[in-house]
């Protein structure tokens, strides 16, 4: 009957002989954890954490102060990313500031705003042939054909092209919105917008182009010809450059916007 205490005995100097308990464990994952974190090796770190919590689930005090932790990682993260977020932001507004020299705010379709080279204005524009840049406050751009004439040609289609290259848009049919026509005592007002990729690589073309000679051909039931003016190529290729800038600043904002409200949800 002696012989079991014996036993007991010599079987808890062999588990304490073994190494550390459980609780130890845990214990130096958390340390570690803890030190990879004000190192700001937060990855290390977050998987130290969920070691903890994989291999001594029973541990509720490391595994509770390892959620903790976690918590202040994921909090130092959305700091870093909004410092990140803010600089990116001031290094696009700083990029879009040059090409905006020649571009001005306007509210002329209602009360939305847009913006408009200087030298398209329609009080500049007033019975001019040309092709319109049209760009909004968000980034959304298109181009528009805008003839005029005493008498209609028709037009549904636009060529641009210079020496032996050339480039055709889509037809768009006429629907007195996208392709509209109208009459000011003699004269015709033909107007075609060239939306959601209709223009067909137009936009491209007299951007990658502007320093050459574009003319451009009104297709429709008559043909009518331009040379492109210097500042309308300029005007479709600043604006085109713009709407990519603008896109991505809104973009940018909508993320500061996301990682403020994960910080406020945290810290709450």
């Amino acid at each position: 009957m002696k012989t079991l205490p014996i036993i007991i005995l010599l079987t808890t100097l062999f588990v304490a002989a073994c190494g550390p308990n459980k609780q130890e464990l845990a214990k130096e994952r958390f340390n570690r954890a803890e030190q990879l974190f004000n190192q700001k090796k937060f990855n290390d770190a977050k998987l130290e954490i969920d070691s903890i919590e994989d291999l001594y689930p029973n541990q509720i005090e490391y595994v509770t102060r390892g959620n903790d932790l976690l918590r202040k990682i994921t909090i130092e993260e959305q700091r870093q990313n909004l410092v990140f977020l803010d600089s990116m932001l001031q290094v696009k507004q700083a990029e879009l500031k040059p090409l905006m020299k020649n571009f001005t705010e306007s509210s002329d379709y209602g009360t939305k705003k847009i913006l408009i080279h200087k030298r398209q204005k329609p009080e500049n524009s007033y019975g001019r042939t040309y092709l319109r840049a049209h760009l909004d406050l968000e980034g959304n751009f298109y181009i528009s054909s805008r003839y005029t004439g005493t008498e209609r040609i028709y037009h549904d289609q636009i060529k641009v092209y210079f020496s032996g290259n050339s480039v055709l848009s889509e037809e768009i049919a006429e629907d007195g919105f996208n392709n509209r026509h109208f009459e000011d005592g003699e004269n015709q007002w033909e107007v075609v917008s060239y939306k959601d990729g209709t223009d067909n690589g137009v936009v491209d073309f007299i951007a990658n182009n502007a320093d050459k000679s574009l003319k451009v051909q009104f297709r429709g039931k008559k043909y009518f010809y331009i040379v492109m003016e210097k500042f309308d190529k300029e005007a479709i290729r600043d604006g085109y450059e713009i709407s990519f800038v603008l896109k991505e600043i809104k973009r940018i904002e909508e993320e500061i916007d996301k990682v403020k409200a994960e910080l406020g949800r945290l810290n709450a």
